[in-house]
């Protein structure tokens, strides 16, 4: 480890981690995690910030926030099958139409699992799970054996470009199927430690992976990207014949794509291809801070201080950032992983080093982390006094020693 302002950051986030935890209230049976130790998303759960946080609590010896998270969530499950993906200790689940907790609850489970060994609880719930998994395909099938986002913000990629700029429906997001791909790896996993038979989870991640590698893949541009239902193309470029040079051509190059590489859906060959040309590309993903959200070259590309723009509004408010370019630390998570995956160790490393220069940078400066960063300034744009996955910057070194909690126990078995 190469960053000497580890410790000053390691300090602020475990001194943060006991402000963002609450003690059992109203609805809530058990402790839970606030997402912010401020006025920005309090006293909510929210699926896969909270997820997150679970994670680095499990590094720091309190693995059973995992079961409180899984616990909480399934509280408020209804008959068939679906979770909200916020809850709240007030009224239970807050999103009640449609908004369905995304993809991360059995891989929650299946690391828990590994970790405490704890039977008893995975198998009270697991009938939940499946039944939590068989909302989403029934929810968010689309053609080709994969899955669709029934609205594009539902992602946590709030206004995520392809998702903003195209109708609702028409896009096949690679993040939605790449954590599907994960989920089914898990429940395979939590299946097997249970003695209980596999009911095709990991027959179903296999179609999943085979049906990413053949309609999400595009050989032109090198890089996996949306699917357009309307073309049937893959979506990379601004599609006009009659824009020329690179005007364009880089449009929808966007983060949805890095959930591929994290799952280890790719080949490595193609891993390699899209790691070279974009991941690590200063003038695509590879900021001096971390990673990008949106391609550098993409004309849509901005680092405004706005949050959580709305999906439909005055023209001129799609000018805002959020997931149009900003820096956020799950993005550097997710590709850390994914450099480790394929063998770009001393990339990964650098990665973690600017991750916590970033979250150190915000600390002196402000006193605190926010949600996301400027990509060329590393200045924090939105929500005060943040925690959520924020939380896990101190612990991203941990994985260059291949010391950090296994967050995907199946490859190991």
């Amino acid at each position: 480890m190469n960053n000497i302002h580890h410790a000053e950051v390691h300090d602020f986030i475990s001194d943060l981690m006991k402000k963002v935890r609450t003690e059992p209230m109203g609805l809530f049976d058990y402790p839970m995690l606030t997402t912010t130790a401020g006025k920005y998303y309090s006293a909510a759960v929210f699926t896969w910030d909270t997820h997150h946080m679970t994670l680095r609590y499990a590094m720091n010896g309190e693995v059973e926030f995992m079961k409180y998270f899984l616990l909480t969530m399934l509280k408020f499950q209804r008959s068939n099958g679906f979770v909200s993906c916020t809850c709240n200790s007030v009224d239970g689940a807050v999103h009640t139409r449609g908004f369905h907790a995304q993809p991360y609850l059995a891989q929650n489970a299946a690391i828990y699992l590994n970790e405490t060994g704890d039977t008893q609880t995975v198998s009270a719930i697991y009938s939940k799970l499946e039944k939590y998994l068989a909302y989403w395909e029934k929810s968010a099938s689309s053609p080709y054996g994969l899955y669709r986002w029934p609205e594009a913000w539902m992602s946590g990629f709030d206004n995520e470009i392809t998702g903003t700029i195209f109708p609702t429906g028409s896009i096949i997001s690679p993040d939605l199927p790449a954590l599907l791909y994960l989920e089914y790896r898990a429940m395979g996993f939590i299946a097997r430690r249970l003695g209980l038979e596999d009911v095709g989870f990991e027959k179903r991640a296999s179609e999943i992976q085979a049906a990413v590698n053949e309609y999400l893949w595009s050989e032109d541009m090198q890089t996996y990207s949306a699917f357009n239902l309307l073309n049937n193309k893959v979506v990379t470029s601004f599609d006009d014949q009659h824009l020329g040079g690179e005007v364009g051509k880089y449009s929808f190059i966007s983060c949805p794509s890095l959930l591929v590489l994290f799952a280890g859906i790719a080949t490595p060959e193609r891993a390699k291809k899209m790691i070279e040309k974009y991941v690590l590309a200063p003038e695509h993903f590879r900021s001096r801070f971390g990673i990008r959200s949106l391609s550098k070259s993409s004309e849509y590309s901005n680092s405004a201080r706005w949050g959580n723009p709305p999906r439909f509004g005055e023209w001129s408010r799609l000018t805002n950032s959020n997931w149009q370019g900003p820096v956020w630390i799950p993005l550097n998570w997710f590709v850390m992983h994914t450099l480790l995956r394929y063998g770009y160790r001393n990339e990964a490393e650098r990665l973690a080093d600017d991750t916590v220069e970033l979250v150190y940078k915000s600390i002196q400066t402000l006193g605190f982390m926010r949600e996301n960063f400027d990509s060329e300034t590393g200045e924090g744009l939105y929500a005060d006094n943040f925690a959520s996955w924020n939380i896990l910057t101190d612990k991203f070194h941990l994985y260059l020693e291949d010391k950090g909690l296994q967050i995907f126990p199946w490859e190991k078995e």
